[in-house]
């Protein structure tokens, strides 16, 4: 055999030291850390071309008055004051109104930042539990899953919940924090203190961002069963002693949960189920098949909804079943806490963090929510990581073959997530695969007559709003959308079906609001005042309600208490040009011309292309005799309106006033070609007529002035001065 070549040798060491490298380069955090950000984003990027969606999304942004006019002090204090939405989650708000104040108020932005704090939380995690047990790819592999699952979809591409990745943040951060202080109190270093304080801190800021954070003093202590093994050693003694200091270390986070827990238990007290309409037992068996349904879900992630219809009482067979699985798990992960301690932490960690959204205390009309695995999932993943690791020790068992089962676990759930994102692209769409996964879902077939009804296919919305209505013919908001429709249509029968609404549900805001609309459209604007009050008595931020309440009182000729309602509705929305418009009028009404037109500038600041908002400036500055500014604003309202009558008639009455009579008369002429009889119009051409010598021409149309309005004196005085 012929021996190889002197320029052939170095070929295999240059792929050894190659290979080192890049194994070197994979064993580095900040490498694993920038590609696990690059795959979330990858299966994450159909989120950012979403838009809002109709349920929870007005509440939290489109429609909050106080969120869409951005950080401001008024804002501030309303965000700890309020228990909007039936939270109390301060830190959430100001999310919501930063977003605001820096990118504007489309979804593109608000979903980039719920990706971006997903993908930090991702990092973090690794990070965390890289930090305490060591292990680089069993630590990867767990932050991979939580980045990449498709369960968590919902909390990244739903914009209502920021408050789930926000207060996972804080949750991440209070952890590093503490495993930062036992690290340090293991030395008696003085800046275990520091981070002991800073973890309280994190823990204080999460609560305020979203309440289910109440249960991480557990996962504190279930961290220091393992990996952190701060229990003491075997004997009974130093157990109990070990125990009970750790439990007093937990005091100060033990309280603000308490805390938490009660404030958000008053916030959501309108929200509870009471338990004549889901008895105790019936939550009680839901809370355990949706255990065993959660863990279905972890390990086949089909048929992912929003919401999952709460259902009749479970068959007693599948509660019985699940009973044995939880209780089963539960019994499974104590014996093995001794010899597996990962598989105590890790069940346990799944289960605890469950509680507080199990369903036991029932809020809202779901059964589960893939939102609520964002952190439990994190118990499972640790199980799954470490107990493979102990298999391929135990077993002997080939290296790269779990790299590659677990490589080929998270590429399935970046195809899956990327297909879950891409429902979240509009209402119709993710409503109607919502409604196909799961059976007799109310809320996803109203939904998606809400979106069709939004885009204008009113017939096809109605037949979604009756499929609802057949599975739950007493539900006040389907109801009140049919009559909805109806009114848009205008067909009769919306009152009727208002007024269904209003039997089963009578403080519902959307009904109260649009029983006054229907009622101001008839003109009878006594009753519409009655159903505007009575909506912003159930919701004083219902912006809309206001407004038109302002409106009604205007309609009978309660000036001054339209304005209260014209200023607090600024007061919650002062960039508004609609109110500002309509105060402004209001006060031109008034002769209050100077506050007038302030109202109009400020209307126009926000919205230049507004027609009636430059007519009414105009009509207020010609009362002021600032006839050049009026025909300026004339002018732009007849670029954007050309076939407008009056403001022909008032352009060509400001220029008369400022002696331009050549531009008056053709102005004049063409209000009277857009409306002839329009005696107003006719005399003042007929003076301006006179006094260019056209006296034939005048005179005729002072006649037809006096024709159209017998009893017009200035007309009558006119046409005898000129036949005199």
């Amino acid at each position: 055999m012929k021996p190889p070549t002197e320029h052939s040798l170095p070929s295999l060491p240059r792929l050894t030291r190659r290979d080192a490298a890049w194994r070197r380069l994979m064993a580095h955090p900040a490498f694993v850390s920038a590609l696990l950000a690059a795959a979330t984003i990858a299966a994450f990027w159909p989120v950012t071309h979403a838009g809002f969606i109709n349920y929870d999304d007005p509440q939290y942004v489109t429609a909050n008055a106080h969120v869409l006019s951005g950080l401001k002090w008024e804002n501030v204090t309303w965000a700890f004051g309020a228990f909007y939405a039936s939270n109390w989650h301060p830190l959430t708000w100001f999310s919501h109104m930063l977003d605001i104040a820096l990118f504007g108020k489309g979804p593109g932005a608000a979903h980039c930042v719920n990706l971006a704090l997903h993908v930090a939380n991702s990092v973090l995690l690794f990070g965390l539990l890289r930090g305490i047990t060591g292990a680089h790819w069993r630590s990867a592999w767990v932050a991979g899953l939580f980045a990449l699952h498709p369960l968590h979809v919902e909390s990244v591409a739903w914009v209502s919940e920021r408050k789930d990745v926000l207060s996972t943040f804080f949750f991440m951060l209070t952890l590093l924090g503490y495993a930062r202080y036992v690290q340090q109190s293991k030395v008696q270093s003085p800046k275990a203190k520091a981070w002991y304080g800073l973890a309280v801190v994190c823990f204080a800021m999460g609560l305020m961002s979203k309440p289910m954070l109440v249960t991480l003093p557990f996962i504190m202590l279930l961290l220091d069963y393992w990996p952190l093994r701060r229990f003491g050693p075997s004997t009974l003694n130093s157990q109990l002693s070990s125990s009970w200091r750790l439990l007093c270390e937990k005091l100060p986070f033990l309280l603000l949960a308490a805390a938490s827990a009660l404030v958000t238990v008053l916030a959501q007290s309108k929200a509870l189920q009471p338990l004549t309409n889901f008895s105790l037992g019936d939550r009680l068996g839901n809370a355990l098949v949706s255990y065993s349904r959660y863990l279905g879900k972890t390990f086949w992630p089909a048929g992912l909804a929003l919401p999952y219809p709460l259902p009749a009482p479970w068959p007693t067979t599948e509660v019985a079943l699940a009973a044995l699985l939880v209780f089963g798990l539960c019994l499974g992960a104590v014996w093995a806490g001794r010899r597996l301690p990962f598989v105590f932490t890790g069940w346990f960690w799944f289960w605890g963090t469950l509680i507080p959204v199990i369903g036991v205390v029932q809020v809202g009309s779901q059964a589960m929510a893939d939102r609520y695995t964002y952190l439990p999932l994190i118990g499972v993943s640790i199980i799954l990581a470490w107990s493979a690791d102990w298999a391929k020790c135990r077993w002997n068992l080939a290296p790269g073959l779990m790299g590659m089962a677990g490589a080929l676990a998270l590429a399935a759930c970046s195809v899956l997530t990327w297909r879950q994102a891409g429902y979240w692209h509009d209402d119709e769409r993710f409503f109607g695969h919502a409604a196909a996964v799961t059976r007799d879902n109310v809320i996803a077939l109203n939904n998606v007559g809400v979106s069709l009804f939004a885009r204008g296919r009113r017939e096809e919305a109605i037949s979604y709003y009756l499929q609802s209505l057949h599975i739950q013919p007493k539900n006040a908001q389907t109801l009140n959308n049919v009559g909805a429709v109806l009114a848009a249509q205008g067909k009769a029968g919306a009152l009727d079906w208002y007024h269904k609404a209003l039997a089963i549900d009578p403080a519902n805001v959307e009904v109260l609001y649009n029983l006054g609309t229907a009622m101001a459209a008839s003109q009878q604007y006594t009753e519409a005042i009655t159903f505007f009050e009575a909506a912003l008595k159930a919701d004083s931020d219902h912006l809309e309600a206001r407004n038109n309440l302002g409106n009604a009182l205007v309609k009978v000729g309660r000036l001054d208490e339209a304005a209260t309602q014209y200023r607090l509705a600024l007061q919650l929305w002062p960039e508004n040009a609609q109110i500002h418009r309509n105060l402004g009028a209001l006060l031109l009404t008034q002769n209050k011309l100077d506050q007038a037109v302030v109202e109009y500038r400020l209307a126009l600041a926000q919205e230049p292309r507004d027609a009636a908002a430059h007519y009414g400036l105009g009509l207020a500055l010609a009362l002021q005799n600032n006839w050049e500014a009026a025909i300026l604003h004339y002018t732009e309202t007849l670029r954007l309106t050309p076939n407008n009558p009056e403001a022909e008639y008032n352009l060509g009455y400001a220029f008369k006033s400022e002696g331009r009579l050549d531009d008056a008369v053709v102005h004049l002429q063409q209000a009277l070609r857009l409306k002839p009889e329009f005696p107003i119009a006719h005399y003042n051409l007929g003076c301006a007529l006179a006094q260019r010598g056209q006296r034939t021409e005048a005179v005729a149309h002072l006649r037809e002035a006096l024709r159209l309005q017998p009893d017009h004196k200035e007309a009558r005085e006119k046409l005898g001065e000129l036949m005199r």
